[in-house]
């Protein structure tokens, strides 16, 4: 199914669609509530059989009722709103957590000791940051993920809930704390410094077939931040099985990342993690060997930080296509747009408002350049194996499973070896590059989130079925604008701070 493909959004299949949904929901119901008498006997008989009835085994027990209560709850819910135009579902299944945020002057030398200049407890992790982006633009987003049963959890929850994210599929672990990361913000770099500590893991033994079936139920697009990666296989094959569209994000070198790549219809990049992933030298050809990589994904976008964004578009291969160098061809496409920004700012800006932010930033879209028609994409190096690539890959993958408190597991961050004539021949593709919105250099308080909210907007643009170059603007646009807070979700706009030419499919 392509973007162009995807069901309209709008009140009118909204109205068609209503009886089928509560019908299918009804049925989810029954199936699901079914199930769980079963469970809840087949438990209660071994636990009397083996005597093992503990206290901690009654608390689980306990606890595993009230979720599956709850989630039913949410799906009679769904299944009572007939007259209710429903928003497009979406799922992401990822990380959350409670984030402690000290803004400082300046990031502190060794030894040294100052105060902050600001001080905040906000929700985060990259799945609820994105899907909670996702709501304010006007989806219906359902976590899947995992808190700690304390007060933390609790507060991570109510967030989530006031921004109209369904947490339904959100489970509290008893025996382990909420996870959490602290944010060094340095307002005179302009950077964030992070330090995580996990709470419980989402196993694949909490996605039983019943869940995933509720999970599932009316889902336009399942969305995963890289984390996870046992679970996250489970729910993505089982989405593919159902022609539900996948997206993965790519931000880190992550372990078995490469095999839900695998089943991602889009996936989305940070700056580094091509050249990390596939151990190329310059970003085009890093950007080439990825997609060629991944065989079945339609596009791959990466953000460049204050440079932009880049989006390749895979296309059949046709007679008569014009070859180019794609490392080439990105660094001119990439100076097209960034010196139209430039001028544009320098004459009183020339690009109109796209979003204002919730203390008044007038936030202005950037320019955009494509392709238009699919090109015969080239490497600047020389095709074949090359050992440099393989040991720069090897080494960053080592590097970041020695970061991640994991080194004897370093080979499952990093990739297997693929047919050199086939990662090294042309790629047909599209190539669309955009700039970075552009806001006052003095309204930028923090850029924590950023890639979140571009993510979260590229998952409400994917259900609008919004062209691509619209889409990596209006991302821009969002992500520039959750700048203009302290934390990852503050600064987030609402649909009504967007300006509805660039909203607007």
């Amino acid at each position: 199914m392509t973007v162009a493909q995807l069901p309209n959004a709008g009140q009118q299949r909204q109205h068609r669609t209503h009886a089928n949904s509560a019908q299918k929901l009804r049925a989810d119901v029954v199936r699901t509530h079914a199930a769980l008498v079963q469970r809840c006997k087949a438990q209660q008989l071994h636990l009397r059989s083996n005597g093992m009835q503990t206290s901690r085994a009654k608390r689980t027990s306990r606890l595993e009722t009230y979720q599956h209560k709850k989630s039913l709850q949410s799906c009679c819910s769904a299944a009572e709103r007939t007259n209710e135009p429903q928003k497009p579902k979406i799922v992401g299944l990822g990380s959350v957590g409670l984030d402690y945020l000290a803004q400082v002057a300046a990031f502190p030398k060794p030894d040294e000791k100052l105060r902050t200049k600001q001080m905040e407890t906000r929700g985060g992790g990259n799945c609820a940051n994105a899907l909670t982006a996702a709501a304010r633009l006007g989806l219906e987003p359902h976590l899947v993920s995992k808190v700690g049963a304390d007060s933390i959890g609790e507060e991570i929850e109510q967030e989530l809930l006031s921004d109209g994210v369904q947490t339904s599929f959100l489970l509290k672990a008893t025996d382990h704390p909420s996870p959490f990361t602290y944010i060094i913000v340095d307002k005179q770099g302009g950077t964030r410094t992070c330090i995580h500590t996990p709470g419980a893991s989402y196993s694949p033994e909490d996605l039983d077939q019943d869940t995933v079936d509720c999970i599932l139920s009316n889902a336009q697009l399942v969305y995963f931040d890289g984390r996870l990666t046992e679970s996250a296989l489970v729910l993505a094959r089982a989405a593919r099985k159902r022609g539900i569209l996948v997206l993965v994000e790519a931000e880190r070198l992550r372990p078995t990342l490469e095999a839900l790549l695998q089943e991602a219809d889009y996936v989305c990049t940070s700056a580094h993690f091509p050249q990390q992933w596939t151990g190329e030298a310059s970003l085009g050809d890093a950007l080439h060997t990825t997609l060629q990589r991944l065989p079945h994904v339609k596009w791959v976008v990466t953000t460049l930080g204050t440079k932009g964004s880049v989006l390749l578009e895979r296309c059949p291969d046709q007679p008569g296509q014009t070859e180019a160098v794609l490392n080439e061809l990105l660094s001119t496409m990439l100076e097209e747009v960034n010196g139209s920004r430039s001028s544009s700012n320098g004459n009183g800006s020339s690009c109109s408002v796209g979003c204002t932010s919730n203390n008044k930033t007038h936030i202005r879209a950037g320019e955009v350049t494509s392709s238009e028609k699919a090109v015969k994409l080239l490497l600047q190096r020389s095709p074949g194996n090359s050992p440099e690539a393989t040991a720069a890959a090897a080494q960053a993958a080592s590097a970041e499973a020695s970061a991640n408190a994991d080194p004897s597991n370093a080979v499952s961050y990093g990739t297997r070896s693929g047919d050199s004539a086939l990662l090294d021949g042309p790629l047909v593709a599209k190539m669309t590059v955009a700039s970075a919105a552009s806001l006052p250099q003095e309204a930028i308080e923090d850029t924590t989130g950023a890639g979140d909210a571009f993510i979260g907007t590229i998952l409400y643009a994917v259900t609008q079925g919004m062209p691509h170059d619209k889409m990596l603007k209006l991302a821009a646009v969002v992500a520039a604008c959750k700048c203009t807070a302290l934390g990852a979700r503050p600064g987030l706009p609402y649909a009504k701070d967007i300006s509805p030419e660039l909203l607007n499919a």
